[in-house]
């Protein structure tokens, strides 16, 4: 995840930090607010229906993470060895690069896109698939169980089996980053399999751990 990356793990570490050291004062604030307190040790947790949205704020920089179980994503989590299967990965890794349809940020901060990227071994697979699909399709179910046998051999066996997550980063470059008072997170719309997120937020108004859900939406800043 290149340059987004490097700055996301940075600032990210001081939220983990700050949202931890938090996590017991804060555990009865703000019950009237849209969102609720959660511990942050929560967010480890790999739950179905749920997933991890984290958020830095940073002078014009706004990056976002999301972490989610692939089910949440795709509607499983083992290896690819259909066409079906293909198709849907190959989807929801078009659906997730779609920042502008994830995400309502106000017009007046002029934020614009850097970089969005999409990672999963799932994703690993279907790519593998892809630089074989000369195949007849008897190849490509063969090269689907050798996928699976490659990531094994490289680590990746849970990965490709019963927990298999997809992440998604979104690096935006906003002019007047002030003018950010709330985001809209349209995932759930796209994604209808997550039904929570668990947020982590750091911007110079502060820290802030919470969940969103469909008919709570929206991160105030």
């Amino acid at each position: 995840m290149r340059y987004s990356s490097l700055l996301l793990g940075g600032l990210l570490s001081t939220l983990a930090f700050a949202i931890q050291a938090q996590s017991h004062d804060r555990a009865h604030h703000d019950h009237g607010h849209e969102q609720k307190e959660t511990s942050a040790a929560s967010l480890d947790a790999h739950e179905h229906g749920v997933a991890s949205l984290n958020m830095v704020l940073e002078r014009e920089h706004l990056i976002i993470e999301l972490d989610s179980p692939a089910a949440n994503i795709v509607g499983f989590e083992h290896l690819p060895n259909s066409a079906g299967d293909f198709a849907a990965l190959a989807e929801a890794r078009k659906q997730l690069l779609q920042a502008d349809a994830l995400f309502a940020i106000a017009d007046a901060a002029g934020c614009s896109l850097e970089e969005a990227e999409a990672e999963s071994p799932l994703f690993e697979a279907d790519v593998d698939a892809a630089e074989h699909e000369h195949h007849d399709e008897a190849h490509h179910d063969e090269h689907a169980e050798h996928a699976g046998g490659a990531h094994a051999e490289h680590g990746h066996a849970d990965h490709g089996s019963a927990h298999s997550d997809i992440q998604a980063s979104f690096h935006f470059n906003c002019a007047n980053p002030d003018a950010i008072k709330q985001i809209e997170v349209k995932l759930f719309e796209m994604f209808p399999r997550i039904e929570k997120l668990l947020l982590q937020a750091i911007t110079p108004r502060g820290q802030r751990g919470g969940e969103l859900t469909p008919a709570q939406n929206i991160i105030r800043l």
